[in-house]
C-alpha cells in the first residue's frame, strides 16, 4: 500500500469534501450530454469483458441504492455489517440490462437527487458513524461518499473509453499520434 493510500485510511478527518458534491451532482449531466449524441451502436457495444457505456450507466443506477443505502444504513444502525455486491450479476437479476438508455438516465436523475439531497441535510456528526464492511474493515459514513464521487469517475471514465475504443479503427495512421503501431 502507497504511504499517501496508507496516510489517507489512518487520518481520515469524517469531513466531505466539497468536490464530491460537485462530481456526484454533475455525472447525471455528464451522461445526458454523452448519450444523447450517441448512436446505439456506440452505447451498447461491449468492448471492455463484456460491458458496453450503457453497463456503465445501468451500475451507477444500480449503485445508488447500495452507495446511499450503506450510508443511511451506518446512520440509523449501530455498526451494521456492509457486505460486497456482484456487480454483474446485480444488473442481470435487476433487469437494469433490459432498459433503454432513457429510463435509466430518467431514473437515474431521480435517485442521485434525492440521494446528495439525504447526504446534504445530513448533520455533521454524524459523517463519524462507522460500518463494517466485509473487505475494507471499517468505513464511516464521509468515507463512503467520497467513495460515491470516486466511483462516479471510475465509470464515466470507463463509458468514456470504451466509446473511444470504437473510434479507433477509424483513425488510420492518426493512431500513431496516440499509440505504437
Amino acid at each position: 500500500m502507497s504511504p499517501v493510500v496508507e496516510s489517507a485510511l489512518i487520518m481520515s478527518n469524517h469531513q466531505i469534501d466539497p468536490t464530491v458534491f460537485a462530481i456526484v451532482g454533475a455525472t447525471p449531466a455528464i451522461l445526458r450530454a454523452l448519450f444523447a449524441r450517441l448512436p446505439p451502436e456506440a452505447r451498447d457495444a461491449e468492448l471492455d469483458e463484456g460491458w458496453s457505456a450503457r453497463h456503465c450507466l445501468a451500475h451507477v443506477l444500480d449503485t445508488e441504492d447500495v452507495i446511499v443505502g450503506r450510508m443511511r444504513r451506518i446512520v440509523e444502525e449501530e455498526r451494521p455489517f456492509i457486505a460486497s455486491i456482484d456487480a454483474s450479476a446485480r444488473l442481470r437479476d435487476g433487469g437494469y440490462l433490459d432498459r433503454d438508455w432513457q429510463s435509466l438516465l430518467a431514473e437515474f436523475e431521480t435517485r442521485r437527487a434525492d440521494g446528495i439531497a439525504w447526504l446534504r441535510a445530513l448533520p455533521p456528526s454524524q459523517l463519524d458513524r462507522a460500518g463494517d464492511h466485509d473487505e475494507a474493515g471499517e468505513i464511516s459514513v464521509a468515507d463512503i461518499a467520497h467513495q460515491w464521487a470516486y466511483h462516479d469517475l471510475m465509470h464515466l471514465k470507463q463509458a468514456e473509453s470504451i466509446i473511444q475504443l470504437q473510434l479507433e479503427q477509424g483513425m488510420g495512421r492518426t493512431r500513431l499520434f496516440y499509440f505504437d503501431v
